[in-house]
């Protein structure tokens, strides 16, 4: 191990050649069965509590695994809970524990989800996801310290039985179960500076394990020998390089140093026709969100005149991804009742009206009493390549509008602390649906929510996209979603869409089982081979 550890702390993506001299990666990089692929930065944590990022849920995914887990159709079939039994009223749900191990041979236990889930719900832990356990008894109420811990609804009946229940009866809560803040945890006490020895010394239950991480974030994961469904796993190794620089990449792909690769948009319409391209509508939206606490912002009519001093098309021509301009928050892709959401409850996408752009915002400067808009407004945005994305917005706007954008593109991470703290005037924001239901994109604006960084408001909102999550009829639950997101985009602009997303990728032929999903972790590489020539 100590020659492997040694080759990797020097292996990146300049220098893979220099390190095949070394047995023990050679036997890696040659091994039939092995998958390798880029993350975009460096990984030092991996906290199922915490993790937001995509690319930590696309580890955790391989590396742990929940009662429940997402299929080949992205549904959730059972894991670690081998049996699960739903009372007649729908809200208490009883999982029997299959005979699995952690990583070093201990059992995993009804403990260890009663143990994680309390505290991602801690106060304390202060945890991006604790909302997604609201549908348990006193969970909210926990987490906004009112109760204490044994009031909520996670009771461990024995180690191998662990009982839930819910306030009222929830839709999609299995699929909740399969996604990872609902993964058990051994490790509560990951340090604030985390590095290698951090994610080396986590103790993992999923269809692979950590071998190694090398000094430049490469991470390597083995097949977990352990695994209650080992026979299923046809994959030895998995190689996580980091590169987020397009032409490095592609450059990768070309020479077949990697199997599979986010593409670049200026790489996209060359690939796009070849048998290695693939592109999915994911279930998000690229939107712009203000911050309600800046005066300029909480008048409708500026809102509205940013929305129509956008020219969509153009945005999506710049970024060459195949994007499709965006009327709602709702993508297309989008389950409705009957058919597709977008399909019951059309919003076409503003077409770009630069007179009455203008018009409004001077209307809207009028009844704030100001003649001039503020010299400077602060937009945060990705340091991916949407960078041109924010660019081309503060190109239009300021055009069109006279609006004087800075731009602060940042990392995701500090993206979310900055919108957190508030400091941001408009923010790119691309939510990622969490579960198959439209409800999961639209609840982000409803009070208290903690992805609504923004701050908005609006009472009548909040009780409408209640009345949705109460109503025990999909017919009705669709038609309140619509409900409120017209009102949310249409009547009061709150939040500006831009287009939906498109993922684009290439994926070598030989590459099969691997499964995209459109929501929650990015890939499951479970069932995932390389086909022998």
């Amino acid at each position: 191990m100590s020659m492997l550890r040694n080759c990797l702390l020097l292996l990146s993506l300049f220098s893979l050649a220099a390190c095949q001299s070394t047995t023990a990666v050679n036997d890696i990089l040659t091994n039939e069965q092995t998958l390798r692929l880029t993350i975009p930065h460096e990984i030092w944590r991996l906290d199922a509590s915490l993790a937001v990022d995509a690319n930590e849920t696309l580890i955790l995914n391989q590396v742990a695994e929940g009662l429940m887990r997402l299929d080949q159709n992205n549904r959730p079939i059972p894991a670690m809970a081998e049996k699960v039994s739903v009372s007649a009223d729908q809200t208490v749900y009883t999982f029997k524990l299959r005979n699995a191990l952690w990583q070093d041979g201990a059992p995993v236990t009804a403990y260890d989800f009663a143990r994680a889930w309390k505290r991602t719900l801690h106060p304390k832990t202060d945890s991006p996801n604790a909302y997604l356990f609201y549908p348990i008894v006193n969970a909210q109420s926990y987490h906004q310290g009112e109760v204490s811990a044994d009031k909520v609804g996670i009771t461990v009946v024995d180690e191998e039985t662990l009982q839930v229940r819910l306030s009222q009866p929830t839709r999609n809560f299995l699929t909740l179960l399969a996604l990872t803040p609902f993964l058990p945890q051994r490790e509560f006490t990951q340090p604030p500076n985390a590095n290698r020895s951090t994610l080396l010394n986590l103790k993992l239950n999923g269809p692979f394990v950590i071998l190694d991480v090398s000094a430049d974030g490469t991470i390597v994961l083995k097949n977990n020998e352990r695994y209650w469904d080992q026979e299923q796993v046809k994959l030895d190794y998995i190689i996580f390089y980091v590169s987020n620089h397009p032409t490095q990449t592609i450059n990768l792909y070309n020479a077949d140093k990697i199997d599979i690769t986010r593409i670049a948009r200026e790489f996209a319409q060359a690939y796009a026709n070849t048998p290695e391209f693939h592109s999915i509508q994911l279930w998000t939206t690229q939107y712009i969100r203000f911050n309600s606490k800046n005066k300029f912002f909480q008048n409708k009519k500026i809102r509205q005149a940013i929305s129509l001093a956008i020219d969509r098309e153009q945005l999506v021509s710049v970024l060459k991804s195949q994007a499709q301009p965006a009327g709602g928050l709702i993508p297309p892709s989008m389950k409705g009742f009957r058919s597709a959401f977008r399909e019951e409850a059309p919003l076409p996408p503003d077409k770009a009206n630069l007179g009455k752009a203008r018009a409004l915002l001077q209307e809207g400067m009028q009844e704030l009493r100001i003649s001039q808009p503020p010299s400077a407004l602060v937009m945060l945005s990705y340091e991916d390549d949407r960078m041109q994305l924010a660019v081309e917005l503060k190109k239009q706007l300021k055009q069109v509008l006279g609006l004087n954008l800075l731009l602060n593109t940042t990392s995701r991470a500090e993206k979310y602390r900055l919108e957190k703290r508030g400091e941001f005037d408009l923010t790119l924001s691309d939510w990622v649906a969490t579960y198959p239901d439209a409800y999961t994109l639209l609840e982000t604006f409803t009070s208290g929510h903690p992805a609504n960084t923004g701050g908005y408001k609006d009472k009548p909102y909040d009780e409408t996209l209640k009345r949705a999550a109460n109503s025990p009829q999909v017919q009705k639950q669709v038609k309140y979603l619509a409900q409120a997101e017209k009102f949310l985009i249409v009547e009061d602009h709150a939040a500006i869409p831009l287009y939906y997303v498109n993922d684009t990728t290439l994926i070598k032929q030989r590459v099969k089982g691997h499964v995209r999903h459109p929501f929650g972790p990015p890939y499951s590489f479970k069932w995932a081979y390389i086909e022998e020539p």
